[in-house]
């Protein structure tokens, strides 16, 4: 009986270990490179600023949702996962100042893309995607600028935020059920890790002239934006 319990503990210690391990990975923000979870902290190492990729970004009009002019000289993709913590900082600290610096004057133009890392990033994805474009960002900041849905023991709380922006219990089914959007997301997915080297959230992709490059998390605005300065004046 006494080894019995004591085995009994040591599984329960090993599964509450994989359950904090999960959620620390998922707050930091990471996707699976060669089938190995990299963490933002251990990409920001390995990746130069900028560095130019050859991959081409496999995005179909119906996943665009784009903030700014269409004819600006550069177009910023942000792929984040709802559930990093990483990614939301950027989202709230970072990207107000590109939409008064750079967007709002028709010098970029910024594309949220959603790179789910886990079910309920998943989940909150496809709901973004179901709501009409006009509410897509607005549910965006709502979800980063909350944390009780993130690690709720099941989706109702993020239903709940939803219903804030119109959904009925059925359209919710509806959406969460829509394999088209599934796809489509995992899609996007699998081409950013194979053929564009997203290897971590955030990581953004500047597109300009002919050229594509890569930049894995930053939270120093003035770099950014010194960047950005530097490849508008080229055009």
């Amino acid at each position: 009986m006494k080894i019995v319990n004591r085995i009994s503990r040591i599984l329960a210690l090993v599964v509450v270990y994989i359950i904090c391990a999960y959620g620390y990975l998922t707050a930091k923000g990471f996707v699976f490179g060669n089938g190995v979870p990299v963490l933002s902290n251990q990409a920001y190492a390995n990746v130069s600023y900028p560095q130019k990729i050859e991959g081409q970004l496999m995005i179909g009009e119906a996943l665009i949702r784009s903030v700014g002019s269409d004819s600006a000289p550069v177009s910023m993709y942000v792929f984040s996962s709802m559930m990093c913590s990483h990614c939301g900082d950027f989202h709230k600290n970072i990207y107000p100042k590109l939409e008064e610096d750079f967007i709002s004057k028709g010098k970029l133009r910024f594309i949220f893309v959603h790179l789910p890392t886990d079910v309920m990033s998943m989940q909150a994805a496809k709901l973004s995607y179901c709501l009409p474009k006009d509410k897509f960002y607005s549910f965006i900041d709502e979800l980063y600028s909350r944390r009780d849905w993130k690690f709720a023991k099941d989706d109702s709380k993020l239903n709940d935020y939803a219903k804030k922006y119109g959904f009925t219990d059925e359209d919710i089914i509806k959406c969460k059920d829509n394999k088209k959007i599934t796809s489509d997301i995992l899609l996007v997915r699998e081409n950013a890790i194979s053929k564009l080297g997203i290897q971590a959230t955030p990581s953004f992709i500047f597109e300009y002239s002919n050229t594509k490059e890569l930049i894995v998390g930053t939270n120093n605005y003035q770099k950014l934006s010194e960047y950005l300065n530097s490849i508008i004046s080229k055009e």
